[in-house]
């Protein structure tokens, strides 16, 4: 009898927790058609004419399907420039920072030395400053440097401003490796720069996969600093050429949205690509603390 009352007890409670689960799934399914709605929205105006999005709304089906938006929207865009400009900043200047980050992070995480905790403070602070307030001085400096109105002039502030979160990042994933791996190379005669690119970097794969995706993603995007410090088309990137479909008293929403698809290809390309990384690097973290 009392075997049975357990048996009945055990069947309720996995019910209930069935019921729970099905709620939840509800619920994140919502969620999902809510969040993917309004890209459902930008798909479908993309292959409209200006004429169908003026007439029948954004909400209608296309009549057919116009795939010379892109095409237009590419020679709109001045994409063929702007892509080369963005695709050499971002493989150029992420693996760039995450380089530069992951080597201070490395004594940060593992060394101990007086004022190293002082350090890593300083190096935080910079997640609290605006950019507004850098725009000016930084402005001025690459001028004297006779920076402005090339790549440089974005390649360096965009790794000195994207320093203080990878540094926390990798300094974060490093705490987690075992001290005991990094004496016993040490015993065994291995520099500390062999322990960081033979043994730190290997294991921390997963926390830089998930760095890079979103380094890449910020520096793809980046608008003002682009805005502020180049003037000549020749080295603009692909958000400035968002701003050509933008026109004084009228403006083509099938372009605007073609453009805007074209515009986050490579970030998806990249994303899932490292999604296998990405997200042990996130659950990793979690885990770890």
């Amino acid at each position: 009898m009392k075997n049975y009352r357990k048996s009945e007890a055990v069947q309720t409670t996995s019910l209930r927790s069935k019921e729970r689960n099905v709620g939840l799934y509800i619920f994140l399914s919502l969620l999902a058609i809510f969040w993917l709605f309004p890209l459902l929205i930008v798909v479908l105006t993309s292959i409209k004419t200006q004429m169908e999005v003026v007439s029948k709304g954004v909400f209608a089906l296309p009549l057919e399907i116009h795939l010379e938006n892109f095409l237009q929207a590419w020679e709109t865009g001045h994409f063929n420039i702007f892509y080369r400009n963005s695709l050499i900043i971002c493989f150029t200047k992420v693996p760039a920072g995450i380089f530069v980050a992951s080597l201070a992070a490395f004594p940060l995480a593992k060394y101990n030395f007086r004022l190293r905790n002082t350090i890593f403070l300083f190096f935080l602070l910079g997640l609290g400053i605006p950019i507004h307030i850098i725009l000016l001085p930084v402005s001025i400096m690459l001028k004297k440097m006779h920076l402005l109105n090339t790549l440089g002039a974005l390649f360096f502030p965009y790794i000195a401003y994207g320093l203080p979160l990878q540094i926390l990042i990798c300094r974060g994933f490093f705490r987690t490796i075992p001290t005991d791996m990094i004496d016993a190379a040490r015993i065994d005669g291995c520099s500390e720069f062999t322990i960081y690119l033979r043994i730190l970097l290997p294991l921390a794969k997963p926390a830089l996969a998930a760095l890079f995706i979103i380094d890449f993603l910020a520096t793809w995007n980046e608008f003002l600093m682009a805005l502020i410090f180049i003037h000549s088309e020749k080295w603009k990137t692909v958000p400035l050429g968002m701003m050509y479909f933008q026109g004084q008293f009228s403006s083509s929403y099938p372009l605007i949205t073609a453009g805007t698809i074209l515009s986050i290809l490579p970030v998806l390309i990249i994303f899932f690509s490292l999604q296998r990384y990405f997200v042990t690097g996130i659950t990793a973290g979690a885990l770890k603390g």
